[in-house]
């Protein structure tokens, strides 16, 4: 399985890929990458950093970067992934999610019979992960709209909530199944995804950096007294009708049936009020996007409606999480999610 992705055992077989830029280490690995680091003392513990899953996060990806170009070692064995490093150089540095043709790298871990290069790669990578203790595991990302930082917790639990609250306390629950990595892992030890803002920005990448050093640097994730956090469940998806040619801003035209509302995302994890508006379409024109919950059951009439004069409207008030502000990143992925805050 080894042609699937690059294995690193210790800083003396990755210390000459590290050298140069960070774009340079990406040329030199060519491919998923997965590094182990053998800790300082006995025992088999082991946490994991994951980073890249989408070539164009790279927040996540530097912050680790730093961490191994220091070469230090720690009480548990230290496993880094790198994931999708042919998207993160093709086209431009960090220009795609993934390419034409692939499969998203956080939609493939965990399928029971891996058809495909990169299920195979993923199941692969579990394979060696289910062989070490794993005591904890974090997953960097970034947004593609305005968000605060927050996490990403598939499976609630005290340790998972303990986990979360070391980064921030913002956290949301991932009430979807979409074969993500935290997904594959939350049922061996705490797992959770960072969430560090857009990509390209300084302030996130020192936000990614921290997290991954706290991270490391935490003694155990034993759960001692509930964590002061604000949690939020993640119950629905909205996307674009894949028929819908669309927009951000602009003019309906022959070519584009859609204009959504410019700035919708700088109200991620605040609320929108029902009556307000989501774009626009032609008079007569149907419902152009699509909400469905964790069951895949389509719910679009609950929360959207279109006015007689062709407005986009919400007929209930919604806490939109993760809203994107590029045609590309909702086709790819999604729109928004819909979250409640849990008491």
């Amino acid at each position: 399985m080894l042609d699937l992705y690059h294995r690193f055992d210790g800083y003396e077989q990755l210390k000459p890929v590290l050298d140069g830029s960070d774009e340079d280490v990406l040329v030199r690995l060519g491919k998923p990458t997965l590094v182990r680091v053998p800790g300082t003392e006995p025992g088999g513990r082991a946490r994991l950093v994951s980073c890249l899953l989408h070539g164009n996060e790279d927040s996540g990806y530097r912050a680790v970067l730093r961490v191994l170009r220091e070469g230090a070692r720690y009480p548990f064995d230290l496993w880094v992934l790198i994931g999708n490093v042919r998207a993160a150089v093709t086209g431009g540095w960090y220009a795609h999610r993934f390419l034409e043709g692939q499969e998203d790298f956080n939609r493939v871990w965990g399928w029971q019979e891996p058809t495909t290069k990169m299920r195979r790669c993923a199941d692969a990578v579990l394979d060696e992960l289910r062989l070490v203790d794993l005591e904890a595991c974090v997953d960097l990302h970034n947004n593609t709209g305005a968000n605060p930082h927050y996490c990403v917790l598939p499976q609630l639990s005290p340790d998972g909530l303990e986990l979360a609250s070391l980064f921030s306390h913002t956290v949301l629950h991932w009430g979807l199944r979409l074969h993500t990595l935290m997904e594959a892992l939350s049922p061996r030890c705490p797992a959770v995804a960072l969430e560090c803002g857009l990509p390209r920005h300084a302030e996130n990448l020192e936000w990614a950096s921290s997290a991954v050093r706290r991270f490391l640097a935490r003694e155990s994730f034993e759960a001692r007294t509930p964590p002061a956090v604000t949690l939020f469940e993640q119950c629905y998806k909205v996307v674009v009708r894949p028929e819908v040619p669309f927009t951000f801003g602009g003019a309906l035209s022959e070519d584009v049936d859609l204009v959504l509302s410019v700035g919708l995302d700088t109200h991620n994890f605040g609320m929108l009020f029902a009556g307000t508006r989501i774009g626009v379409v032609e008079p007569g024109a149907a419902v152009p996007l699509c909400v469905t919950d964790a069951r895949g059951v389509d719910v679009t009439d609950r929360f959207l409606d279109v006015t007689p004069d062709g407005v986009l409207v919400l007929r209930q008030d919604v806490i939109p999480v993760m809203m994107v502000t590029n045609a590309v990143q909702a086709r790819q992925d999604c729109l928004f999610y819909i979250a409640r805050r849990r008491a």
